[in-house]
C-alpha cells in the first residue's frame, strides 16, 4: 500500500513536471502560452533584453530571492508593509487594470523596499524561463482552460506577497 501511494505520488509530480514543460515548450514555439504583462519600461527596469519580464515581475523573483538567500536585507519590521501593498498590486495584476496604475502601485512597493534594495535586484534581469523555472519549483498548477489562462505576473506578485508574510522562509 505504501509503495503504491509513493508510486501515485512520484506519477503525478511526474505528470505535471511534464505537463508544465510541454506547455513551455510550446509556449517558445507561439502554439500557446500564459498571459505575460507587457515589458514596458519604466523607471529605470531594463526591459529591452531577449525574453524580459515586466518590471514588477523583475521585482518579485529579486525580492523572493533576497527573502530566501539574504533575508536581513528586508527588515521584519517592514514586511507587513510592504506585502500590504505587493497585494494592492497583485489586485491590480490580477484585474487587468490599465499599466498606468500597475506601475504606480510597483513604485510604492520599491519605495517601500527602499533604493538600495530596488538597485540590487535591477541589474539581475530574469527571464520568461526564469520565471517558469520559480513556477515549477513552487508547486504553481496549470488553471482550468490551460496555460493561457495563467497569469504568470499575478502568480510572482501573490507568491511574494506570501514570502514577505512568512517572513522569507521558503
Amino acid at each position: 500500500m505504501k509503495i503504491k501511494m509513493e508510486h501515485c505520488k512520484l506519477l503525478r509530480k511526474t505528470l505535471l513536471t511534464v505537463a508544465l514543460s510541454s506547455a513551455i515548450a510550446l509556449s517558445a514555439t507561439g502554439c500557446m502560452g500564459p498571459a505575460m504583462g507587457p515589458a514596458v519600461p519604466d523607471t529605470g527596469w531594463e526591459t529591452e533584453y531577449y525574453d524580459a519580464l515586466s518590471p514588477h515581475t523583475q521585482l518579485a523573483l529579486g525580492v523572493m530571492k533576497v527573502l530566501k538567500e539574504t533575508p536581513d536585507l528586508v527588515p521584519l519590521g517592514k514586511r507587513a508593509e510592504i506585502a500590504r501593498r505587493w497585494q494592492k498590486l497583485a489586485d491590480l495584476i490580477g484585474a487587468k487594470a490599465p499599466p498606468e496604475e500597475i506601475n504606480s502601485a510597483r513604485r510604492e512597493v520599491e519605495n517601500a523596499l527602499g533604493h538600495e534594495l530596488v538597485a540590487r535586484i535591477k541589474p539581475e534581469k530574469p527571464t520568461t524561463g526564469d520565471l517558469m523555472g520559480f513556477m515549477m519549483s513552487s508547486g504553481t498548477r496549470v488553471p482550468k482552460g490551460g496555460m493561457k489562462n495563467l497569469n504568470p505576473d499575478h502568480i510572482a506578485a501573490v507568491k511574494a506577497v506570501e514570502a514577505l508574510n512568512k517572513g522569507g522562509a521558503e
